[in-house]
């Protein structure tokens, strides 16, 4: 009986521990915009660092990224190319973005230090961020499911 009055109690108190981890995770879809900044910050600290200029940000860039990833999240999938085949360079044609240079880096993290660090050791990624060519920059970051974060980064020149 008291075994069974332990595991009662032990069950009493951990449940709702778990519930409210659970209730602190952000709603899917929900804006992350500290993160965002902070990935802003971090892009321009690591150009700096070797010798590039600071990128401005660009709020129709973040826009256009922000619209990226609230899409990834309602849809449920992570990609330069949505589900009905429509391209990176099909939404920078579609919302008018055609500059000399554009690119787009995406990241699925549990945080914006991780996501930075990824972007940063992956070679593809590192040369959008790295690119010369580069002038401007947005930066969105939504929730997902299960508090992960989608990080996209849009780069023009």
């Amino acid at each position: 009986m008291r075994r069974l009055a332990a595991f009662l109690t032990l069950a009493v108190t951990v449940l709702p521990l778990a519930a409210r981890a659970q209730e602190a995770w952000p709603d899917p879809g929900s804006t992350a915009p500290a993160a965002a900044r902070q990935l802003a910050a971090d892009v321009n600290a690591a150009r700096v660092a070797h010798g590039l200029p600071p990128l401005a940000l660009d709020a129709r860039l973040s826009r256009f990224g922000l619209a990226l990833a609230e899409a990834m999240e309602r849809r449920h999938y992570f990609g330069h190319t949505d589900p009905d085949g429509v391209t990176f360079a099909d939404r920078v044609r579609a919302a008018g973005l055609l500059d000399h240079f554009a690119a787009e880096n995406i990241a699925l993290d549990v945080d914006e230090q991780r996501a930075n660090t990824a972007l940063l050791h992956s070679p593809g990624h590192y040369r959008n961020i790295m690119d010369p060519r580069a002038r401007t920059l947005g930066v969105a970051a939504v929730y997902g499911e299960g508090g992960e974060l989608l990080f996209v980064e849009e780069f023009g020149g």
